[in-house]
Parts: C-alpha cells; sequence; structure tokens
C-alpha cells in the first residue's frame, strides 16, 4: 500500500466530513484511511459508520491521548509506505493532492520527506502559503532555522516515509510540528516541495492553534524546551534573541521573572539578555501605540454621508 492517510479526530463531525469527502474525491486510489478518535462522544464514530464499510480503518481511543499523542497513534496503526497526516479541520484542495503529494516521494527515492504550499481558510479570508525558492535553500542548510518561526506550515503540508520509529514529540503541543520537521531534516536535509496549493487549513478559533496562541506561558515553556533540545551553545546568539523577543513580549526581563514561569529551568538571562527582551517589549509597545494612532486618524478622517433627508 503507497499511503496511510491518518486522521487524527476530537469531536467536529461536521469538519470532518469535509476532510473524509475531500480524502475520497482524490483521483489516486493506493491508500488506506485512519481514524484515531479521541472525542468524549460519539459524534465522530457515527459519522464514519455512515461511509462504506471498510473504506475507514476507525480507532476510538480507550482514553484520551491527547493532541500530538493521537497523531502518533494514526503513525503506529498505518500500514502504508508513506504517512499523510490530515487534520480533521483541514481537507485536500483538489482531487488530484494525494497523487501529487505521493509523486514527490516516487520521484525522488533520496527524499524522505516532502511539502506543498496551502491556503489558510479564515471565516472572513484566504491566505495563501508558499515557501519562495530562497526560504527553502535556507531551511536545507540549516534546519534548525525553523526555530525563528515555522515557514512551512501545519502538519498537514507534507508527506513522509513510514520508518516505523518516527514520532512527533508528545511532550509538544504548539511546537511540534516544527520540531518533527527539524528532526526529520537534520537526519536528510534532502526535501521535495511543490508551489502547488495541495492543502485547505480550515482556520476557526476551535483549533489547537488558536488557543496556543493566546498561552503566552505554553509559547514560552515549548520554545525553552526546543531550544535546549537543539544544543543552544553551539548556536548562534540569534536563536537566543528568539527567545528573548518571545520573553519582551510577555515583560519577562530578568532570570527572577523567568523562574516564576520555568522554575526547574536552569538557564540564565545575562544584562545583555535584559537589553534585547526591554528592545523587543519596546518595540511591541511602539508598533502597538502606532496602530491604535493611525486607526484614530482614519476614523476622524471619515465623515458620515448625510442625504439631506
Amino acid at each position: 500500500m503507497r499511503a496511510s492517510i491518518c486522521i487524527p479526530a476530537y469531536k467536529r463531525a461536521d469538519v470532518l466530513k469535509r476532510a473524509l469527502d475531500s480524502v475520497f474525491e482524490q483521483d489516486f486510489s493506493d491508500f488506506e484511511v485512519i481514524v484515531t478518535d479521541d472525542s468524549p462522544d460519539d459524534s465522530v464514530e457515527n459519522l464514519v459508520r455512515s461511509y462504506p464499510e471498510g473504506s475507514i480503518h476507525y480507532f476510538r481511543n480507550q482514553k484520551r491521548l491527547g493532541s500530538s499523542e493521537n497523531w502518533n497513534e494514526g503513525i503506529r496503526k498505518a500500514q502504508g509506505e508513506y504517512i499523510k497526516i490530515l487534520h480533521h479541520d483541514d481537507w485536500f484542495a483538489s482531487p488530484q493532492s494525494l497523487r501529487l503529494f505521493v509523486g514527490m516521494l516516487d520521484e525522488n527515492p533520496d527524499v524522505n520527506i516532502a511539502f506543498s504550499g496551502s491556503c489558510d481558510i479564515h471565516p472572513n479570508d484566504i491566505k495563501p502559503h508558499v515557501m519562495n525558492e530562497r526560504m527553502r535553500a535556507r531551511i536545507a542548510a540549516e534546519p534548525e532555522y525553523l526555530f525563528h518561526g515555522n515557514k512551512i506550515g501545519a502538519p498537514d503540508v507534507c508527506i513522509f516515509r513510514n520508518k516505523r520509529n518516527l514520532f512527533f514529540d508528545s511532550g509538544l503541543v504548539w511546537l511540534v510540528d516544527v520540531d518533527f520537521y527539524i528532526r526529520m531534516l537534520k537526519q536528510n536535509p534532502v526535501f521535495g516541495y511543490t508551489e502547488e496549493i495541495l492543502i485547505n487549513i480550515g482556520i476557526s478559533s476551535e483549533q489547537i492553534t488558536q488557543s496556543c496562541l493566546a498561552d503566552s506561558v505554553l509559547q514560552i515553556k515549548e520554545t525553552f524546551y526546543l531550544y535546549h533540545k537543539l544544543n543552544p551553545d553551539k548556536k548562534r546568539y540569534s536563536y537566543r534573541k528568539t527567545i528573548l523577543r518571545l520573553l519582551g513580549r510577555s515583560k519577562i526581563f530578568n532570570t527572577n521573572d523567568l523562574r516564576k514561569i520555568l522554575p526547574d529551568d536552569k538557564t540564565k538571562l545575562s544584562a545583555i539578555d535584559g537589553f534585547w527582551a526591554r528592545y523587543f517589549y519596546s518595540k511591541k509597545q511602539i508598533r502597538s501605540f502606532l496602530a491604535q494612532l493611525c486607526g484614530s486618524i482614519l476614523h476622524a478622517r471619515v465623515r458620515p454621508y448625510h442625504t439631506g433627508v
């Protein structure tokens, strides 16, 4: 079997149906579908049972595994040569998507992972996400560069070879994809890529990503976790500045402030670190002020139109 499409589900049967329908519209047929269900109710199971018997391998987790471990559960069940993660609120952009994903690995036997362009579908907006050639070369030369920001996209944009022993770090939620990409690319920096948009990412307030963006403490904890994992003593100071940017935005300027969030972390912030943290804090405040000022000016310039009636 060529590909295993692993769908980690948690409630939201309405959007899961969109994902499953996009799978069965594919013009490539050598695949299996695996749904690992972390839901507390029967909504996902009932939906799966509405599809033809045998078309979906459904597994209800005995206890809730959590986000990234539910991804791993799908990988453990997979029998395909390739793994294609598809989150329940995302979907294939066209009937050709899976064939093009598989082709990137079939045509490049030296490649372990391949990526595509994607499109973020907001309720009132659409934003394409495509890496330019310069960024792709930078990541290939230095996979750790992704620590500065995920330039690739959500796990849905990738397909990778089933190594049977390669999983996502279940200790992470926000940076779990960045960590996975870095580990994969450090093993083999050659990767496949197409700018064609093969995946649509459904953006909503119910996404885990959105809750992570609102949780600065979680972001700091996971950033330090990954920073230490990357062996920071051998990295340029720019990696530390990425941490300090995050700390500054959270008004953390010294070691005592840091200990309140990470009591067991041994990192100490120097005077230079404190300077950069305050710089990034001030930069954020200035941007916020200018945005409010521009908004006020625009509002003042808008005059109501009176018809005279």
